[in-house]
Parts: structure tokens; C-alpha cells; sequence
């Protein structure tokens, strides 16, 4: 009984632990409604260089990302030279199944940013995947500028949607939020670093395009934005840190953590 009790044990702390993990595992917590997962692979799963791992704090479990100069990202699109970075360096996770057209969800999450953030680090997406010829992300929460401002990015195609997905990908563009609170006060990474910050989504899909809005620690900080999506987008979220590689400088370690992730169907 008492070595069955051990092999029990050590079964359960793999599980639980930030090493040992593989390309396709999962991921939920127990204070979680949503499910991820492991889609690429990660650069480094152990040691001083892990990219991600389960973290305890005050009797609750979360998730901690970090991402080091050069950790080339595992997805195939990661070592290709692109959007003038000559590789892309990525620590994400992918939710478990896709968000139906014609429907409206809330998304809530809580993320609190450790250290690092210099080259434009994507730390949120809503990605529209659903092959290699329908590949492009929807909308993505980004750090940016000299001071690190967060900043909603969403997508925009041309009104002719009768064209191929390839081009209308290449020649689409992005409306660009920088975010700030109602006071007028931007929302910069050194006023929340190492503070637990809470997001909240109402996004609704259509079969090319929709609406959100944004909250703020619970304050509405956006209204009614528009987005376009491709009538093949399959929407999803991705979640973690995911930045330009850089040969010319050092591209510093940045560190995340997330928590409380629920998503809820509206109508």
C-alpha cells in the first residue's frame, strides 16, 4: 500500500510540476473553466531556461511564462524569416476547441507582468487558424513603445472580400488601441508590473467580422470596436508570451503569470 502510495504521488507531481511536460499536453486549473494546450512545443522544458511552469502562491495555482533571448518558437512559422524579424520567439499555449460564428462570449482572465518586455511582446491573441492557407490572428494585446504601453491591436481587411485568403491576409492592416483607463491615464507595463491585472472581454463573431469591448480591472476601457475576420477563421485563444527574434541586440528575458481563466457562451 505505501509504495502504491508513492507511485500515486509521483504520478500526480509530474503532472502538476513545470517539467516533464510535452507537445500536446493540457493545462486547466481547478479555479478554471477553459482548457489548453500544448500546440508547438516549447523551447526549453527544464532547467534555468523553462518556458513555462506551474507556480503557488498564497494556497492558488497559476501559470508562469518566460521567454529568453533567441528561444526560437516551435511552430513552424517560428524560423521563418517575416514582418522584418529574421525568427520569432514564442511561449503560448492554445485553447482546447474554437469560439462558433454568430455568437458572442465573455472572456475573463487575470495576467501580472514579472519583468523584462523590450520588442513589442504579444502577451494575448485571438487567433483565427484553421489551416496553413487560413492562418492569422484576429485581434492581440501587446506591450509597445519606449514605455511599454499596452495596446489592442485588431484586425481590418479590404472591403473586397472576394479575393483569395492569401492576399487578403497580406494586404489587410491593423486599428491600433493605446490603452488607457477613463481617467485618461495610460496603461503603462511599469504601473502594473508585479500586480495581479484582470481582463475582461464581450466579444461577439460574425462570419466576417464583429464587435468587442474591453474591461480594465472591471473598468470599461473600450466600446464597441470593430474587427474583421476570413469567413474560414476558426477563432481561438492563445496566451503567453510571443515577441520578434532580434540578431542585432539582446532581446531581455520577460516573465508572466496568468490565472483565472473563464469563458462563457452569451447568446
Amino acid at each position: 500500500m505505501k509504495k502504491l502510495f508513492v507511485t500515486l504521488f509521483t504520478i500526480l507531481f509530474c503532472l502538476t510540476s513545470s517539467v516533464g511536460y510535452s507537445e500536446g499536453e493540457k493545462f486547466k486549473d481547478i479555479d478554471w473553466n477553459m482548457t489548453f494546450f500544448d500546440n508547438c512545443g516549447f523551447s526549453s522544458t527544464s532547467g534555468d531556461k523553462q518556458n513555462l511552469r506551474w507556480m503557488e502562491e498564497n494556497e492558488n495555482k497559476f501559470l508562469r511564462f518566460t521567454l529568453h533571448n533567441k528561444q526560437v518558437g516551435k511552430c513552424r512559422s517560428d524560423t521563418k524569416e517575416r514582418n522584418g524579424a529574421p525568427y520569432w520567439e514564442r511561449a503560448e499555449l492554445k485553447q482546447v476547441g474554437t469560439f462558433k460564428k454568430k455568437s458572442t462570449y465573455e472572456i475573463n482572465y487575470k495576467f501580472r507582468l514579472i519583468e523584462g518586455y523590450n520588442n513589442k511582446e504579444i502577451i494575448f491573441q485571438i487567433h483565427g487558424f484553421s489551416s496553413r492557407k487560413c492562418n492569422a490572428p484576429i485581434a492581440l494585446l501587446q506591450l509597445r513603445g519606449k514605455k511599454r504601453n499596452l495596446r489592442l491591436l485588431l484586425r481590418q481587411y479590404q472591403s473586397n472580400r472576394k479575393d483569395t485568403v492569401k492576399n487578403l491576409i497580406k494586404d489587410s492592416d491593423w486599428s491600433k488601441y493605446k490603452l488607457s483607463t477613463k481617467s485618461g491615464n495610460k496603461i503603462f507595463a511599469k504601473d502594473i508590473m508585479n500586480k495581479w491585472s484582470t481582463i475582461k472581454f464581450l466579444i461577439n463573431f460574425d462570419d466576417i467580422n464583429g464587435k468587442l469591448d474591453m474591461f480594465f480591472n472591471d473598468e470599461k476601457i473600450e466600446e464597441d470596436l470593430s474587427f474583421d475576420t476570413l469567413s474560414c477563421d476558426t477563432p481561438h485563444i492563445k496566451f503567453g508570451l510571443y515577441r520578434a527574434g532580434n540578431d542585432k541586440k539582446r532581446n531581455v528575458s520577460s516573465v508572466i503569470d496568468y490565472d483565472k481563466f473563464s469563458v462563457n457562451k452569451i447568446k
